[in-house]
């Protein structure tokens, strides 16, 4: 760590400290750190207080607290002339190679630092339809260097849970295999493998659609293309800025040094040891919701519990694998390993507080009740959403209960 950026995490240190916080264990300064961390909003460089700039040049939010407020999921807010309110959800960019787009790179960046133009302005179309369910499609606006690539396609998400996630990279593979194979053929998921940086291949875990190995990499690769603040797996100082947005790579950059990055290892580890310390929210026990919930055939891939390494128990409500959900869920942006209409099972943990503060539901926001996200579950997961729709009224108000109370 260089010198300035380590005095400043002494100071923040020695003020935690001053503060009563304890050291060791879960409740460790680390987590402190981390949690400090978490919840800081970035400024742009150069700046006095080095420890704290570094943002963009372009970005999505200044902070990881931005998107996931109370370390939970985003409201997923649209006015009435489509755009986007707050920062609920990004808008992510991709052509069939894997590749970014070739001006806007990987994200339509919202927010820039002076003397720069935000890409542009997040949109969507949204569609009612007759049975009651509202389609989204995302129209992005303002677009600041031109039209994107006929080949790009997108795909808007929003900023998920984070409670309890930090379990997900402690379930051996051997678990998921099993999964995989006790699942009936007609909704039998499947492991995304991805590349990791020694070029071998690792499991895909986190994000949507199972993209990131762990939650190192997935935190490494928001802090990069969400707040533009480079990493050891991304040292690019200037962020998803691209070869033609010049202006923005010769902006200033918060490196304190040749070859260093904005977020080294030791700031990037005590924010993921902080979102890992997260615990799983609980559930009230409901042993008729529960039968329902495996009944309908939702709990073959919503998975109440996966086993962890040391004996432990990840009740999460997710196989982790890929499933295809169908024409209706599909976005525009297929890529390497995930077809356009596949998704990795969403963990149902903390929907109790999605609901509760209407954040909208699944992994664009478009639903906003239980019922209406089942609705929208076809392909693999159509059986299940039928054998739910079957139900004698008493019995769906019980599931869809069982479920908003996870």
């Amino acid at each position: 760590m260089t010198g300035r950026r380590a005095t400043a995490l002494a100071s923040l240190a020695a003020g935690l400290l001053a503060a009563g916080a304890a050291v060791g264990g879960m409740d460790g300064l680390d987590l402190r750190i981390g949690k400090a961390l978490f919840d800081r909003a970035w400024i742009p460089a150069p700046a006095s207080t080095r420890g704290d700039d570094g943002l963009g040049p372009l970005f999505d939010a200044r902070s990881c607290a931005a998107c996931h407020p109370r370390d939970g999921r985003a409201a997923v807010m649209f006015g009435k002339d489509g755009a986007i309110e707050g920062r609920g959800a990004v808008l992510v960019l991709a052509r069939p190679d894997g590749s970014g787009d070739p001006v806007y790179g990987r994200r339509l960046q919202l927010d820039a630092v002076p003397g720069l133009i935000p890409e542009g302005i997040l949109a969507v179309t949204d569609t009612p339809l007759p049975d009651g369910r509202t389609k989204r499609v995302p129209a992005p606006t303002h677009l600041a260097y031109g039209p994107l690539d006929p080949a790009t396609g997108l795909s808007l998400r929003a900023a998920p849970d984070l409670r309890g996630r930090g379990l997900i990279d402690q379930v051996p593979e051997s678990a998921l295999l099993a999964v995989a194979a006790g699942q009936p053929a007609e909704v039998r998921g499947r492991i995304r493998h991805v590349a990791l940086p020694d070029g071998t291949q690792g499991i895909g875990r986190y994000g949507w659609k199972a993209s990131q190995p762990s939650l190192a990499s997935q935190s490494s690769e928001a802090f990069f293309l969400d707040i533009g603040m480079s990493t050891p797996l991304h040292p690019e100082p200037w962020g998803d800025c691209t070869e033609a947005q010049i202006a923005c790579r010769n902006a200033p950059q918060g490196r304190e040094e040749e070859g260093g990055v904005e977020i080294p290892n030791q700031l990037l580890s005590r924010v993921v040891a902080y979102v890992a310390s997260l615990p799983v929210p609980l559930a009230p026990k409901d042993t008729k919701g529960a039968r329902l919930f495996a009944a309908a055939g939702c709990a073959a891939c919503h998975q109440p519990s996966l086993p962890t390494q040391g004996g432990g128990a990840a009740r999460l409500f997710t196989d982790l694998l890929l499933h295809d959900l169908g024409p209706g869920l599909a976005d525009t942006l297929p890529e390497p390993g995930a077809s356009a209409a596949e998704w990795r099972t969403a963990p149902l943990a903390g929907i109790s507080e999605a609901i509760a503060r209407d954040t909208g539901l699944l992994h664009d926001g478009r639903a906003r009740s239980v019922a209406e996200a089942i609705a929208w579950h076809g392909g693999q997961a159509e059986g299940a959403a039928k054998r739910f729709s079957a139900l004698p009224p008493r019995e769906k108000a019980a599931l869809i209960a069982y479920v908003s109370k996870l």
